[in-house]
């Protein structure tokens, strides 16, 4: 008999090593469609570290993931293999996203009907591929193997996330219909991975000039590039600034919205960028020293420049031209 929580229902639990905020934001279509292959189980999410997932991204999951456990510990240290499993419920299924063996050894420890796991090629899993199997490079391809191994079925990939009426309606009036926009964020975690600024000024002017209207999507990290990006582009739009904006300003739900109202999006391999991703909008996505295989954001209609096909790895090597190609390809296709 399957295992159940109180309330009858079939439980479920997801353990992973714990999710920053672009890890999480990759995550959202793999939950989306976990929660679509399991309507009726609820779902525990364990955490080794914390998960953005609970905090930043919290109210995107609301009937999604039922339970938190984050930051619980659990998988610090190979010695907790020799430790009491704190968790004691009993779940119908365990779903280990995470790809050290001792981490998925403790993972197994979990009470548990099921347990799926790709580490090691599906050897610690109850349930595997068949013959043949070869490991996507894309780690969402890899998230969606393990639910049609778990499922029996493959889910299909949505990426465009539910917005709240609120959150459209408050987009419309920030981004009224009539011009086409173009979102453009020049922001990254870390300022390796930022194509020069002067290349976007060129990128937002191009869009000026065929009657668009560049949207800048500046997060706090990047209010130092406000005044020269406003004096250089002054046909620029730049919503997250607006000084009557509701907090918290830089929700992501506001980011999704405002994106969704544009024609194409721009962006450096960033939080940002996945963010653009889940608005589903066409999406260049510019790449120097990271690599886009395995992280790059989903969409339907999606480019990529590497500074690797420039000849090296500095984000500069991409030239302003190249992008404004592909951004005019985009948005005519």
């Amino acid at each position: 008999m399957p295992a159940t929580d109180r309330a009858g229902s079939p439980s479920l639990a997801v353990f992973t090593h714990g999710e920053l905020i672009g890890d999480a934001l990759i995550k959202i279509p793999f939950v989306r469609a976990l929660r679509g292959l399991f309507p009726d189980h609820r779902i525990t999410w364990i955490t080794t570290e914390g998960t953005h997932l609970a905090t930043t991204l919290r109210p995107m999951m609301d009937g999604l993931i039922d339970e938190f456990h984050a930051d619980s510990g659990i998988g610090r240290s190979p010695l907790d293999l020799l430790k009491r499993m704190p968790i004691r419920d009993r779940f119908s299924l365990v779903l280990d996203t995470q790809a050290l063996p001792w981490r998925t050894l403790l993972a197994r420890r979990l009470k548990h009907d099921v347990f799926i796991s790709a580490c090691a090629g599906y050897r610690l899993s109850d349930r595997r591929p068949p013959p043949g199997y070869v490991r996507p490079k894309h780690v969402l391809d890899r998230l969606f193997d393990l639910l049609e191994v778990a499922g029996g079925r493959r889910p299909p990939l949505d990426m465009a996330v539910p917005i709240p009426a609120e959150a459209e309606a408050e987009a419309r009036a920030v981004l009224p219909d009539g011009p086409g926009y173009v979102a453009i964020a020049p922001g990254a975690g870390k300022r390796v991975k930022c194509w020069p600024l002067d290349r976007f000024v060129e990128l937002a002017r191009a869009q000026a000039a065929g009657g668009r209207v560049p949207v800048f999507i500046l997060g706090p990290a990047e209010l130092d590039w406000l005044p020269e990006l406003r004096a250089a582009v002054p046909q620029a739009l730049f919503p997250l600034q607006d000084a009557e904006l509701a907090e918290p300003r830089y929700s992501p739900v506001r980011t999704i919205a405002l994106t969704r109202r544009c024609a194409a999006a721009v962006a450096n391999d960033s939080g940002t960028s996945h963010l653009f991703g889940l608005a589903d909008v066409p999406l260049l996505t510019l790449y120097g020293p990271t690599t886009a295989e395995k992280l790059r954001p989903k969409v339907t209609r999606g480019a990529v420049l590497t500074a690797s096909a420039f000849g090296g790895q500095e984000m500069e090597r991409i030239p302003a031209d190249a992008a404004i190609k592909e951004v005019e390809a985009l948005i005519r296709l």
